[in-house]
């Protein structure tokens, strides 16, 4: 069977996309597993396990190259296709294509394109996404075990990139591991797809942790429009360094891979960190479609902080309060001790280094 899963919106969406492929495998090792993605996101692909191809567009559906998109879905000879994100062109394309089998949610206008439809309302929030993914699996029979996580397997030439980049701003001594001086990660924007913890937290949090363990590395990253929050963040503290240079997404997977902590908002670099394995502390909304519910990182190695929601308010009961479901009730001091019991190792080191 040759198997296409069409996922092309953005990085975290697609993360947690890559457990269906390793589902694919396990039911037949022999299956041929292409993801068709945006071309940015493409790199990190080199780093998951299950894939034999990948297949490129330049946004998130086709630009009306319909019967040219057709032609080249027709060349793999593909079985089935996998909407884990749905477009329409898309779907136009692999109906055109012949694609026997073409799997999508019932509830959208094109769902007659779908030979297999999955009966499920996403903005709910009743689930995971990656949940949500898998269970498109299940509508062709597929077993979708409860172990599955997206895992990125980051190998030396990444994890030798990712630490030139260090290098390049005079962090060259720390590691991941119980030698050396740790560093520490923060990553205050989210490009705007999910509401954020305030930036003054996060420079407030980045000062708590220089004062009482000024050994420690702390690096800010982000995008290049997200410079002006990584520079509140560091504030004049030259020990609170930038990643202000550009890095495609399999170093930036070798980068985050030598921080013993990532702490950050909904977004993509956090579950790249997850399937890192790195250990993440995150900041997530309580409303029904943004929260950890449905978006949170998928190991065991997160802690996810999230306003309280009050039990007297009925607003809050729908998961749907914009009073209480503020990110400013959640508090500098919370995410430093969340911090500390997420990685006890790295603050139990304090006049040790």
């Amino acid at each position: 069977m040759r198997y296409c899963i069409f996922r092309s919106d953005r990085i975290g969406d697609l993360i947690l996309t890559l457990p269906m492929a390793e589902a694919i495998k396990r039911s037949d090792p022999s299956a041929h597993v292409t993801y068709c993605v945006q071309e940015y996101t493409r790199s990190l692909l080199s780093l998951a396990s299950g894939i034999d191809d990948v297949i490129t567009i330049r946004g998130r559906d086709l630009d009306g190259r319909l019967r040219r998109f057709a032609d080249v879905l027709r060349g793999h000879e593909f079985d089935c296709a996998v909407f884990a994100y749905p477009r329409p062109r898309l779907a136009i394309a692999a109906a055109l294509a012949g694609i026997p089998q073409r799997i999508g949610s019932r509830y959208r206008w094109y769902a007659p394109l779908f030979t297999h439809r999955r009966h499920e309302h996403r903005r709910d929030g009743q689930a995971h996404e990656m949940d949500f993914n898998l269970g498109l699996l299940e509508e062709i029979g597929i077993a979708t075990p409860a172990d599955l996580q997206p895992v990125l397997n980051v190998g030396d030439a990444e994890r030798e990139a990712g630490r030139a980049v260090l290098r390049r701003m005079n962090i060259d001594s720390c590691t991941n591991d119980n030698a050396g001086f740790p560093c520490i990660m923060l990553h205050p924007g989210s490009g705007k797809s999910a509401k954020d913890w305030p930036v003054e937290y996060f420079a407030a949090l980045a000062r708590r942790l220089r004062e009482e363990f000024p050994e420690l590395h702390l690096l800010v990253t982000g995008t290049r429009d997200e410079l002006p929050l990584m520079e509140a963040v560091s504030g004049d503290d030259a020990h609170i360094h930038i990643l202000r240079e550009p890095v495609s997404l399999d170093v930036l997977a070798g980068l985050l891979s030598w921080a013993r902590l990532f702490i950050a908002n909904s977004t993509g670099p956090l579950h790249i960190a997850a399937a890192c394995r790195v250990p993440v502390l995150a900041f997530y909304p309580f409303g029904r479609a943004v929260n950890a519910r449905r978006w949170g990182p998928r190991t065991a190695h997160a802690t996810v902080l999230s306003p309280e929601a009050d039990p007297s308010c009925s607003a809050c009961l729908r998961r749907s309060c914009k009073i209480h479901d503020d990110m400013r009730r959640i508090s500098v001091s919370d995410a430093f001790e969340a911090a500390h019991h997420l990685v006890p190792d790295v603050f139990s080191r304090k006049g040790r280094f």
